[in-house]
């Protein structure tokens, strides 16, 4: 599915939180490379990480968190099941138990 699939279903994810620290140089013309992660799942947020990197040298990290919303109401209302399952396999094994 995606996301026009979970549009149909009537929800959506506004971002509640966003982080973002640079760590090393981007120079015009690098390709980064952008590994995402799935750091934490509640009952109707989802907090993702990225990590960016220029040839394996780390430039940022990254932290959004975002909630799960019915569009007509703009409430919360919890993660769909089809969804989760496509969440909890991206779930970084390490920080998602915590």
């Amino acid at each position: 599915r995606s996301f026009p699939d979970v549009y149909a279903e009537g929800i959506s994810f506004p971002a509640v939180k966003l982080e973002m620290e640079f760590v090393s140089p981007v120079r015009y013309g690098d390709s980064v490379d952008v590994a995402v992660a799935i750091e934490r799942l509640g009952r109707s947020s989802v907090q993702v990480r990225y990590e960016g990197s220029v040839k394996g040298r780390p430039v940022f990290h990254a932290r959004n968190t975002v909630v799960v919303v019915d569009m007509k109401t703009f409430r919360p209302v919890p993660l769909p099941d089809w969804l989760r399952e496509r969440f909890e396999a991206a779930l970084d094994p390490v920080r998602g138990a915590e």
